[in-house]
């Protein structure tokens, strides 16, 4: 804000008296050169008696209460004294012009702006004329004739200072009223609301910038003095001031809609109200642009109304809770998860509705939830249904912010009961038998490990029998699958009745079953009891009023004098089923030494292995895979062949295990890791189309430091790229250390390499690890796939595990595919590859390439995507 000097200033310029004016002044007033001759010759007279005047004055002031507000403290009246002092001295100086007439309007403009009222202003002056009079009479005794025309000049002077300072008094109020009215104006026209005042006669008296934007008047030109109606275009507004103006009901307070210029919609909020100003009856309109506001509002509508509808027809069940875990508010498939209506479901808490086990699961995570700790979490856990039954669903919990400013939850529920089915019903499927229900081989393992930890401490036996069923594969083979698997089913039977509670029997597969005998004795009762299996067998079968003879061979281990374990146990007992069968079957055998002929045999292999990477004896076939609904060639895998000089090959199964177990798989792994990518390097070089390369790795290999370095190692030197490398591993190698798998996976998956399951389905086929690990592709053991079309057990299995990956979003492929029945059953299945001799047995490079030209060569135009196009050109 200004100061008052500036204030001041500015009003003295504005009255800005010329000598003209003065001059004008002083001769109505009759004042001459005489009468400021007759002051100069008192003045310095009175300047000497000033003083006590001064004094007397400040005296007579302090009696009243108003101006004692001004003389409050010393100080102020110690000022005041001396600049009135020089005031009243400069009255009888006798000069009058131009700077005493600015100094006396100064002084009329400063007492406006203290307060000091006209009345006080002029009492003063008569306090002074008085007090004067005496001591000029006194001045002048010897010279009586000046009194009376000095005393009169003296009025004069005074009666000059006080036109001026009236005059001062006048032009400063009306310089606060105009700075009051323009400050006004600027507050009035900077308003975002605009306002317009209408006379009683319906004319414009005043509008602001505001109102002149909202209804374009600028365009009409000067709007004061035009009645409202040429102006405002809206008929509801106009009806409204109308019945304003004639003092009737009216709607003051309305929102009405106006088209811009550029054709949208503004909305506006008009209010009207009366005002009595200049006593005229006045009536104000103020309009407030909502635009903003009411699109924000219809925003807010459409966001809320998407949010009810994907809220109420989500596919998952959603519900609001608030803190304590009442719910607020639930969609249809919650309902539909639950089977409560939604009147039940607001009238019961999250805690009544878990089933009693699962009430702890979450209570941390909720608590951290409720603290700001974490944004959300995810918990699979049981609740009940309204019938009673437990429902697995899988709840991920986040905050949101209410409407009302509090702090609620939203439940996304999912229903996952088909999925535990599925994870249920694989669980049971790796470790049972499918066609008989007995425990399989790994459930076995788990069940001798048991044994011998528990016999080990109490210094009994554990026996392992291994059986080999007699004249089963001409059952099998003559009178075909079903009736095989209801032999097999008959012998699981009968080996399950003859068993004593805590011992196991097993089927490791086609016509082999293992018992664990847990707590024995003496090797006397173990041979009891392999006669009386033996006996069991011998008994016929009867199928379709067919009596089947059979027949078992038997080898027996004893822990712990033929094996420290499971696995040595398990190995000696096989040696010695062998070595019944070469006895004329039908009979029992325990283990002895010298069965371990084979041993001699492993050592040879191994060390033909260490020399067979120098030798150049490793070759690498490829067998391709399918897309089963393209029919295009997606992939290939690399398949490990060993040719010593002098031999048709080793099979795969006689020396990969040696391998793994000497250690000798890793250089091996890596070789094959190095060949594969740099032959895919080579066949994308001649043209062929880009497919993926699979290679196996091998537990120690996976296991193994720093894998991931040599396979980017490998890939930098080959120039083979990650994204067309899968590397397949089974599952028992993530298992074995299943934290420190994750690690592998994670940076292998980071690198760009695909990842696969081996041979799934016969191992842990656990669904947690499936969504912990980056996986990315299902491969299906050729075990399930030979029998899909003739085995009910095998078709269930395969259909499992496919509708396990898709729940996962996995890609699935499955192998040893030999028929065009199985690829129907698969392509009904919606598995997504193939890969089997159907297609093409696995070939070397050359011949592969061969095959791959003549596929691309087969494919008319109009028949790439054929599949039996392709099964042609195999």
């Amino acid at each position: 804000m200004r100061n008052m000097n500036h204030d001041i200033n500015e009003i003295i310029q504005k009255m800005n008296p010329d000598r003209h004016e003065i001059a004008q002044r002083q001769a109505f007033l009759e004042i001459g050169e005489t009468d400021c001759q007759l002051l100069r010759e008192v003045h310095a007279k009175l300047a000497e008696r000033q003083h006590d005047f001064i004094a007397t004055f400040y005296n007579h002031l302090s009696q009243f209460p108003p101006l004692q507000k001004l003389l409050h403290s010393p100080e102020v009246l110690a000022r005041l004294k001396q600049t009135q002092a020089a005031y009243f001295e400069r009255l009888t100086n006798g000069e009058y012009g131009d700077d005493y007439v600015r100094n006396r309007l100064r002084v009329g403009v400063a007492h406006q702006r203290i307060g000091l009222a006209p009345q006080w202003y002029i009492g003063a002056y008569r306090k002074y004329l008085s007090g004067l009079m005496s001591v000029l009479r006194e001045l002048l005794q010897d010279e009586p004739d000046k009194f009376f025309p000095t005393y009169d000049a003296l009025l004069k002077i005074v009666c000059f200072d006080m036109s001026l300072a009236l005059d001062m008094y006048i032009q400063s109020d009306r310089y606060e009223i105009l700075q009051l009215k323009n400050y006004a104006e600027q507050i009035v026209g900077s308003m975002p609301a605009g306002l317009m005042v209408i006379d009683r006669e319906g004319r414009i008296r005043t509008v602001n910038h505001a109102i002149r934007d909202m209804f374009s008047l600028d365009k009409h030109g000067m709007s004061e003095g035009k009645r409202f109606s040429q102006l405002l275009s809206n008929q509801l507004l106009n009806e409204c001031i109308e019945h304003g103006l004639a003092q009737q009901d009216y709607q003051n307070n309305l929102v009405i809609t106006l088209h811009a210029d550029t054709n949208s919609l503004r909305y506006l909020r008009c209010k009207i109200s009366h005002a009595l100003l200049e006593e005229q009856n006045l009536l104000l309109l103020l309009v407030e642009d909502i635009t903003e506001r009411m699109q924000a509002r219809a925003k807010l509508y459409e966001s809320e109304e998407r949010f009810r509808v994907a809220f109420g027809q989500a596919a998952v069940g959603l519900g609001e809770v608030c803190p304590d875990g009442r719910w607020l508010r639930v969609n249809q498939k919650l309902k539909e998860i639950i089977g409560y209506s939604e009147q039940e479901l607001l009238q019961l808490s999250i805690r009544e509705l878990t089933l009693p086990e699962d009430r702890h699961l979450d209570q941390v995570e909720f608590a951290r939830l409720l603290g700001g700790g974490i944004q959300n979490y995810s918990r699979e856990k049981r609740y009940i249904h309204k019938n009673g039954t437990p429902v697995w669903v899988k709840v991920t919990v986040a905050p949101m912010q209410r409407g009302n400013g509090q702090t609620g939850f939203i439940k996304v529920i999912e229903d996952i009961v088909q999925r535990k089915q599925y994870e249920s019903e694989l669980q049971r499927l790796a470790h049972h038998d499918p066609l008989t229900g007995l425990p399989n081989r790994n459930l076995m393992k788990d069940r001798l490990d048991q044994a011998i930890a528990h016999v080990s401490r109490v210094g009994r036996h554990v026996a392992v029998m291994f059986i080999d069923l007699d004249r089963f594969k001409n059952i099998n083979d003559s009178l075909g699958h079903s009736v095989g698997d209801e032999v097999i089913i008959e012998v699981a039977r009968r080996l399950a009745c003859s068993i004593r509670d805590g011992d196991t029997v097993a089927r490791l597969g086609g016509d082999e079953f293992v018992i664990v005998l847990s707590d024995v004795a003496r090797e006397n009762d173990v041979a009891l009891f392999a006669q009386k299996i033996l006996d069991s067998l011998f008994v016929p079968i009867v199928i379709n009023d067919e009596e089947l003879s059979l027949g078992g061979s038997v080898g027996i281990s004893l822990y712990p004098k033929d094996g420290k374990d499971g696995v040595a146990l398990l190995k000696n007992a096989d040696a010695a089923m062998y070595r019944a069968k070469a006895l004329g079957r039908n009979n029992y055998q325990f283990y002895a030494q010298e069965m371990n002929a084979k041993a001699f045999e492993r050592l040879k292999v191994e060390g033909g292995l260490r020399h067979a990477l120098q030798r150049n004896e490793f070759v690498l076939h490829y067998q391709p895979q399918m897309d089963i609904a393209s029919g295009r060639m997606v992939g290939v895998e690399a398949l490990l062949r060993w040719q010593p000089p002098g031999t048709a090959g080793i099979a795969p199964a006689d020396f990969i295990p040696i391998a793994e177990e000497s250690g000798l798989i890793v250089p091996i792994g890596e070789w094959v890791l190095r060949t594969a990518c740099a032959q895919h390097v080579a066949w994308k070089e001649t043209g062929f189309p880009e497919v993926r390369m699979a290679v196996n790795l091998s537990a120690r290999q996976f296991r193994q430091k720093g894998l991931e370095h040599m396979i980017a190692r490998v890939l930098q030197e080959t120039g083979c790229k990650a994204t067309c490398l899968e590397l397949e591993i089974t599952e028992s190698v993530i298992m074995d250390d299943p934290e420190s798998a994750a690690e592998t996976l994670r940076k292998l998956s980071d690198m760009g390499v695909q990842l696969s399951i081996d041979d799934f389905g016969t191992g842990y086929s656990s669904l947690s690890y499936l969504k912990r690990f980056p996986i990315h592709l299902l491969k299906i053991d050729r075990s399930f796939v030979r029998d899909i079309t003739t085995d009910p057990d095998d078709a269930a299995i395969v259909k499992a595990i496919i509708a396990l990956a898709q729940s996962m979003k996995l890609k699935i492929i499955a192998e040893g595919v030999e028929t065009s029945a199985q690829l129907e059953f698969l392509r009904e299945q919606q598995c997504d590859y193939l890969q089997g001799y159907y297609f093409s047995k696995p070939r070397p490079p050359a011949h592969l390439q061969e095959f791959m030209a003549k596929w691309l060569e087969s494919l008319p135009p109009s028949a790439k995507d054929d599949l039996q196009g392709i099964v042609s050109c195999k």
